[in-house]
Formats: structure tokens, C-alpha cells, sequence
């Protein structure tokens, strides 16, 4: 019976549409609003209302935030392999910026953080970037990660690593069913 009165509930849906509705954005947030797919339009917190026949809104975090960044290997400038991980705190300014010109905020902010510590690591030698205080290393990071992430709204109030050491890098090769375990030579 239900399949068939199915459709009177898709049609009062489709009705519903036509009828505005309102939603809260709460101090913790911001919102933007995209009108007829192409105009954006930035929404404070507040009360706000629109059509949702035409009017599509998305509402994200903007107050202070931490992304915890995930651990990556990689080389220093004379070629020690090292493994690193950090945290990235931050709040977004320009929601506008960040969810209008981004597919996913979350991962992009993460990816670009991650690439800053990259960058960073690998103009240093193991020497230098194990000698230097930590907090002249993490400033470096958050001078770096601020200033490609200003561009999408984001503003970084710290970022620290969480790890950082020397280590080597063992990969598992599987030659049909048989997987084989690949050691490096020693270093002379």
C-alpha cells in the first residue's frame, strides 16, 4: 500500500519547494548561499531565508578549528629519509572564498598543510631541522601553510609538528601470490 501512494509523497515534496523556508546559522559558523547555481552569496550568523526550489546553502565551521595532518615520509635536502606529522589550527575568515572556489574544504585545507610541511622539510637538512627549536621549525610552517591557504579564507593560528624522525622505508612487492619483502642496502 505504501509503494502505491508513493508518489503523492513526491509530489507534496515537489510542492514544498516552492514554499520559503528558513534556516539558523549559529556564531560558531557562517554560511553560503548559491542562488540559481551560479550567484554566491556569504550568510553571517543569523537567521536566514531562501527558496528551496532555487536556492541551494551550505553552512561551515569558522571558528577556531584543528586538523590533525596525517604522518608522510619524506626526503631532507641531503637525503635522509625522515617521517613527519603535524597539527594545523585555524579559522576561516572568507567562508565565501573557501566553500564557493573548493570541492571539499576539509580536504583541501589538510592537503595544502601537507605540502607545506613537505616544502619545508625538504629545503632543510637532518642536521638543521633536528638542531633548530621547534618553535623557530613550527613558526616557519605556519608563516609557509598562512600563506597559501590567505587565498581561500583561511587563517592560521598555529601549526606545530607532532613528528619528526629518521626512519626507513621497507616496501612490500607481491609477485603474484608470493609478497616479498624488499630491504635497502646499507648506507657505506
Amino acid at each position: 500500500m505504501n509503494e502505491a501512494l508513493g508518489w503523492i509523497g513526491q509530489i507534496v515534496e515537489w510542492f514544498g519547494q516552492f514554499i520559503p523556508r528558513w534556516t539558523i546559522i549559529k556564531t560558531t559558523h557562517a554560511g553560503v548561499k548559491f542562488a540559481r547555481g551560479w550567484k554566491v552569496s556569504a550568510l553571517a550568523p543569523g537567521i536566514h531565508w531562501y527558496w528551496p526550489a532555487t536556492t541551494e546553502m551550505v553552512i561551515y565551521p569558522v571558528a577556531r578549528q584543528a586538523n590533525d595532518l596525517r604522518s608522510q615520509t619524506l626526503e631532507t635536502s641531503e637525503g635522509t629519509t625522515v617521517v613527519a606529522s603535524a597539527v594545523i589550527v585555524y579559522e576561516v575568515n572568507d567562508v565565501e572564498a573557501l566553500i564557493a572556489h573548493t570541492y571539499d574544504a576539509d580536504n583541501t585545507i589538510a592537503e595544502i598543510a601537507l605540502s607545506t610541511v613537505q616544502d619545508v622539510l625538504t629545503q632543510l637538512t637532518w642536521d638543521q631541522a633536528s638542531s633548530m627549536k621547534r618553535r623557530v621549525l613550527n613558526t616557519m610552517l605556519k608563516n609557509s601553510s598562512q600563506k597559501v591557504l590567505k587565498p581561500y579564507g583561511v587563517t592560521v593560528l598555529n601549526m606545530n609538528l607532532t613528528d619528526l624522525a629518521r626512519c626507513q622505508v621497507l616496501k612490500v612487492l607481491t609477485d603474484s601470490q608470493t609478497p616479498q619483502i624488499v630491504l635497502p642496502t646499507p648506507e657505506p
